[in-house]
């Protein structure tokens, strides 16, 4: 039903308005914005200022930076007739669009035009102030006129680009947002909005549609109200940068650093009065053209979804961008138990960095060159930063639920937090530890994390239409407790891959390539009577490559490279009665197979392997006392068994 809470409405109306207002107004490129600071105080005006260049003076310098940008000579006949300032810059305009039209571009080829002359002006008008200002000659009426100039030219290059824009993108540019939220109550809150602007081909004039809608199902208390407040702020900013690419009316692409999303809002959850939320943003952008001249019409759509579920303590999190070509899908379900770990969080943000790494240079046989391109590789790194803050701001969640809730608090301080800094004092202080090696790599970071569970994939898709190129990458933890017979411990998991691959498509012109990475991060502990008794940890990376060639001949793609490498590192530790006792073991095993020639028979390859084995075993302490004494040396052997069978319980 709709609201009954009418004092309420209008602030939540004030709120939604203020965010996604933004996205219903059209204004100039930055290269048409005024420079403000051409026009000096009136303070700063002296008599010196005064006697400098005349306005003819100034016109014909500008004159000339203008006139260097016409791509195509435009000039009117008639000798004596010379051209104006203002209209030498809408002349670099309309010029520099005959050259595209002579040349056949396509309709985005026409607004990158578009874009680069704006800049162009913008850089005449710099330039010209700055070879005054070396001059000497650039005074207070110099710079008022070279304002009051530009403010022309943006006065009529308004219009004339709007309309270019309108009749070129007959179709309605869209915005859609939708909101829905629902408290632990059982109530749901909807709000919609839309926005759309089209061009009407009889009247010629643009076309505003606008509406918005707020319903609640349910009544809100005040406490919910200002819970719905919070989220409404978050979502209204992340509102701002999917919009911000429609602010110009001028712009059909999204800059590189334009559309930062932001969830950090999900830190501050209200989780004693809602549940979750449902999100949906959407801009169509009507039509632009093909590399064969079709009109296509670009459509952006984001969906996100956030549940905390308390009986099962989760927090689930969904979420999907669609943006012409490319599709960002991850999803992430994290535990509602965690502490706060800055060194953990750090470690599996490189390895997030690295998996991308992995599957850009790994695309491609070049190591400089990545199969997604330049452009996808920034929108990939876009929702890369997306799911960074999301695990980040749900980590910094779950830390305060399990502050509040005295339950979780004394379950993970009794459990994990006592275990987690007794390793951590061991691997880094104690000088007797060999650990993994010194040639380890493990980016998923030793020791026992802190934060809370979470199984998380992140998903980059470039559609090419025939075929799609795919990056996928999965990280995850998860912790186990376990107490027996004197013996408390934890088990931790840690894990992360990365693969890079083509789907199947139509195309038999787009090779089979795909690379993929498995690595994997266990420790078990073992604790008794608050010490460190046993610790054993295992690391293992898998990787699996194959790189494809095309034979003309037969018209099909051959395997030209093959890799397979894994790489083994095991510790374990015994810490009884004082005697250290570590066992160290590592293994390296590589195959790979390479084509000879360029094309040719499926056996003309070299392969080459290699496996490399090495084990330590290092025991330290007053081993006298376990000869001399044999009841020294029975009790050893004894709780030596009995951490010895809890360990492999906990496996």
């Amino acid at each position: 039903m709709v609201n009954k809470l009418q004092g309420n409405y209008a602030n939540l109306n004030a709120l939604l308005a203020q965010s996604v207002n933004n996205s219903n107004q059209t204004s100039m490129p930055t290269g048409l914005q005024s420079r403000a600071h051409l026009a000096p105080s009136s303070a700063t005006i002296t008599d010196e200022m005064l006697s400098q260049f005349s306005d003819q003076q100034v016109d014909e310098i500008l004159n000339q930076q203008l006139s260097s940008l016409l791509t195509i000579s435009s000039t009117p006949s008639g000798p004596n007739y010379k051209l104006s300032s203002e209209e030498v810059a809408l002349r670099t305009v309309i010029s520099s669009q005959q050259e595209g039209l002579l040349k056949n571009e396509r309709s985005d080829q026409l607004i990158e035009r578009l874009n680069s002359s704006v800049k162009n002006i913008q850089g005449a008008y710099a330039n010209t102030s700055d070879i005054l200002s070396n001059l000497g000659q650039l005074g207070f009426n110099q710079k008022t006129f070279l304002a009051s100039s530009q403010q022309r030219v943006e006065r009529s290059l308004n219009p004339f680009m709007e309309s270019f824009n309108r009749e070129r993108f007959e179709d309605d540019d869209n915005y859609g947002f939708e909101l829905s939220v629902k408290t632990k109550e059982g109530d749901v809150i909807k709000i919609t909005f839309h926005s759309a602007q089209g061009y009407d081909e009889e009247t010629g004039e643009t076309t505003d549609e606008f509406s918005i809608s707020y319903e609640v199902d349910g009544d809100l208390s005040e406490t919910e109200h200002q819970a719905l407040t919070q989220v409404l702020s978050g979502v209204g900013e992340m509102a701002d940068e999917f919009f911000k690419a429609k602010q110009s009316a001028y712009s059909r692409y999204v800059p590189a650093n334009q559309a930062d999303l932001d969830l950090s809002f999900l830190s501050n959850f209200d989780n004693k009065e809602l549940s979750g939320f449902d999100l949906y943003f959407s801009t169509s952008e009507g039509n632009t053209g093909d590399a064969d001249g079709a009109l296509l019409g670009i459509d952006n759509e984001l969906n996100l979804s956030y549940t905390l579920d308390e009986d099962s303590e989760q927090q689930i999190l969904e979420f999907e961008s669609v943006n012409g070509q490319n599709n960002i899908d991850f999803s992430l379900d994290m535990s509602t138990i965690g502490a706060q770990d800055k060194s953990q969080m750090q470690q599996y943000i490189k390895a997030l960095d690295k998996s991308l790494e992995d599957s850009q240079l790994n695309s491609s046989e070049k190591s400089t060159r990545s199969a997604f391109g330049h452009k996808s590789d920034e929108v990939m790194k876009q929702g890369l930063a997306v799911f960074k803050s999301a695990f980040s701001s749900m980590s910094s969640a779950a830390e305060r639920y399990s502050e509040i809730e005295s339950v979780a608090t004394k379950q993970f301080s009794n459990g994990r937090e006592l275990v987690a800094n007794l390793v951590d004092n061991m691997i880094t202080k104690d000088p007797r530890y060999q650990g993994l090696g010194s040639s380890n790599k493990n980016s998923l970071g030793d020791g026992i994390s802190k934060l809370a569970d979470f199984d998380a994939k992140f998903s980059f898709a470039m559609d090419q239409g025939d075929y799609i190129a795919t990056s996928t990458t999965k990280l995850s933890q998860n912790t186990e407790h376990q107490k027996s017979a004197g013996l408390t411990g934890v088990t931790q998991d840690k894990t992360a891959s990365t693969r890079f691959n083509y789907e199947e498509g139509n195309r038999s012109d787009i090779p089979p390539d795909y690379y993929d990475k498995q690595e994997n991060y266990t420790i078990g502990t073992a604790v008794k009577n608050n010490e460190l008794v046993a610790l054993d940890q295992a690391h293992e990376v898998d990787v699996d490559k194959k790189v494809y060639q095309f034979n003309p001949e037969i018209s099909q793609y051959e395997l030209k490279k093959e890799l397979k490498e894994t790489s083994t590192s095991e510790s374990n530790i015994r810490l009884i009665n004082d005697i250290w006792l570590e066992k160290n073991e590592d293994s390296h095993r590589m195959d790979e197979r390479k084509r000879l020639s360029g094309v040719g028979a499926s056996n003309e390859f070299r392969t080459t392997s290699s496996y490399s084995h090495t084990q330590l075993v290092t025991l330290i302490g007053d081993l006298d006392k376990l000869e001399q004494n044999k009841e020294v040396k029975r009790e050893y052997l004894a709780v030596l068994s009995q951490v010895d069978d809890f360990m492999d319980k906990s496996k």
